[in-house]
């Protein structure tokens, strides 16, 4: 039996993977079903899956755990990506108002909006969210809603959210292997702030940071737009390094910095030590807590100076009313907000996925670890449910000898039918030359999925369709689950709506974003080391 009322999300992180299973209620609220963490020791570098296997095994794990808790199998899903593969870039178009006596129409604006519809990304690019900016009208009144405005002309800018292609194949491949159709992904960077923020810092101006381990997102508000996105490819594993450097077994590296450490060294102890204990008893270290937080404040200064300079670079660092809201799992490091404040001047506050929640889902999630999934819930609820199949027989809690997440197999007649018409389909990077008319209707073999954003993809024509004519006259073809050719033709008109728009664009060749800056991250890293060498103190022999 089929359910539709769920929304589940997936969001894949550096160290750990998060599932969780909402539903959204009639008053507008979001109860959380299940939410599960289970750690990913490696495979994801940055945000990048580097390893299909070990990233499969660890999202099964989490998948199966929520299944078993709930009695159901989860068929579709909304994701979540970070990494500094995501980028924004701005761009500024205008369209000439059909009636100026009459002041702008709707019309107008969706006229705008199809030229923004227009924009291509680069090739190796694919465009994620176009968020408005701003309207001017004649250049030189800026407005919120132009409807109603009087002028000739009506231009703004809209922001791209753009991200690189082949990360997102591969977290759909991933979730492909479990047999989970990827609804849609979202950014982030864009999700996390729906479960933190309140309605007066979007309105006023406030940057959001969350801290992962190995990505750090920043997003910039004001009046209730995203004027900025940026992720920096450092975050908390880069402290853990240089804790390991300390002689500390990297079994006890986040545990002690959980427990003791602090990202301010001034407010550390100075005379406090803290004993490790290494393979055997007599290799046991004793740690001074003061040198502890030295090396730890030296790696976080490094990445409240990128955030503090992502912020400058967004333009809209001084109309920030309400500062900064930190959130994320590495956000919970202790003091780490104070330093924030030190280095930046901002007001600070850490921030947990409450708003929008039931009453009774708050405290399942109570910790800015969960901030990103409770907001790719929200996303995913705007756009619509995910299909699940509940067990019939399955009570609350898990049968005594099933397979936790994947029985009974009788359900599974319901999965080959037609493709859901909101199933993600992601971009392929090298799509296939497009000869002069469609290829005709089931061709042989089949072929990868071509990019929806290339000019009219289609399968290679080395074998010539007449060839198969004794095997194709089958009654209803049936393409197996997970084959990519089947969505490819329900797939392509989709994809070619938006270049035609309803007005003419004056014979103009199609605008592409600019290609991304790129930053010399590496050298920036290597700064830390310097300050950590000259920060260590002595100590008396107190063990605590």
């Amino acid at each position: 039996m089929e359910r539709k009322n769920y929304i589940v999300a997936v969001d894949l992180g550096s160290s750990s993977v998060v599932v969780a299973v909402g539903e959204m209620r009639a008053d507008g609220q979001l109860y959380i079903a299940a939410i599960v963490s289970k750690p990913v020791v490696e495979g994801v570098n940055a945000g990048r899956i580097d390893n299909i296997e070990v990233v499969s095994r660890a999202v099964r794990e989490a998948v199966s755990e929520v299944e078993t808790q709930l009695g159901i199998r989860i068929t579709e899903a909304y994701a979540g990506i970070s990494g500094d593969f995501v980028r924004c870039a701005r761009h500024t178009d205008h369209v000439f108002v059909l009636d100026p006596q009459a002041g702008v129409n709707q019309q107008d604006v969706e006229a705008l909006f199809d030229r923004m519809r227009n924009v291509q990304a680069p090739d190796e690019e694919t465009i994620m969210e176009r968020i408005p900016q701003n309207y001017m009208v004649d250049d030189k009144q800026e407005v919120k809603n132009p409807v109603g405005s009087f002028g000739k002309k009506l231009s703004s800018t809209f922001n791209f959210i753009l991200c690189h292609k082949t990360p997102v194949q591969r977290l759909d491949m991933a979730l492909k292997r479990l047999g989970i159709k990827m609804l849609g992904v979202f950014a982030d960077a864009l999700a996390t702030p729906e479960a933190v923020l309140l309605p007066e810092e979007k309105e006023e101006g406030v940057a959001v940071v969350d801290l992962g381990a190995g990505v750090t997102d920043v997003t910039v508000y004001y009046r209730n737009v995203v004027r900025y996105t940026v992720s920096i490819p450092m975050g908390a594993s880069a402290i853990n390094r240089d804790i390991r450097t300390m002689g500390v077994p990297e079994k006890h590296v986040e545990s002690l910095k959980r427990k003791y450490g602090s990202a301010v060294a001034e407010l550390a102890p100075e005379d406090k030590l803290i004993r490790v204990n290494g393979r055997t008893a007599r290799e046991a270290k004793d740690i001074l807590l003061r040198n502890l937080a030295t090396v730890i404040e030296a790696r976080a200064t490094d990445i409240v100076e990128f955030v503090q300079q992502e912020i400058k670079d967004s333009g809209y660092a001084s109309k920030l009313a309400y500062g900064i809201v930190l959130t994320g799992g590495s956000a919970q490091l202790k003091d780490l907000d104070e330093l924030f404040r030190r280095v930046t001047e901002m007001d600070v506050r850490v921030a947990l996925p409450e708003l929008g929640l039931a009453e009774e889902s708050r405290e399942t999630v109570a910790t800015p670890a969960f901030a990103t999934a409770v907001g790719i819930l929200f996303k995913g609820a705007a756009q619509g449910g995910c299909s699940v199949v509940e067990h019939a027989s399955a009570p609350a809690a898990p049968a005594p000898g099933a397979r936790p997440g994947h029985v009974p197999p009788q359900p599974q007649a319901a999965m080959p039918q037609e493709p859901q018409r909101r199933s993600f389909v992601p971009p392929t990077p090298q799509p296939q030359a497009a000869p002069a008319r469609p290829v005709p209707p089931r061709p042989v073999p089949p072929q990868p999925v071509a990019s929806p954003h290339a000019a009219v993809p289609q399968p290679h024509p080395a074998v010539p369709p007449q060839r198969p004519a004794p095997a194709a006259p089958v009654s209803s073809p049936a393409p197996r689950p997970g084959m990519p050719a089947a969505p490819q033709e329900p797939q392509r008109p989709v994809a070619r709506q938006p270049l035609t728009p309803p007005q003419p664009l004056d014979d103009e060749e199609p605008i592409v974003i600019d290609p991304r800056r790129k930053r010399d991250w590496g050298s920036i890293f290597r700064k830390a080391v310097d300050k950590v060498n000259q920060s260590f103190t002595a100590a008396e022999d107190e063990e605590i």
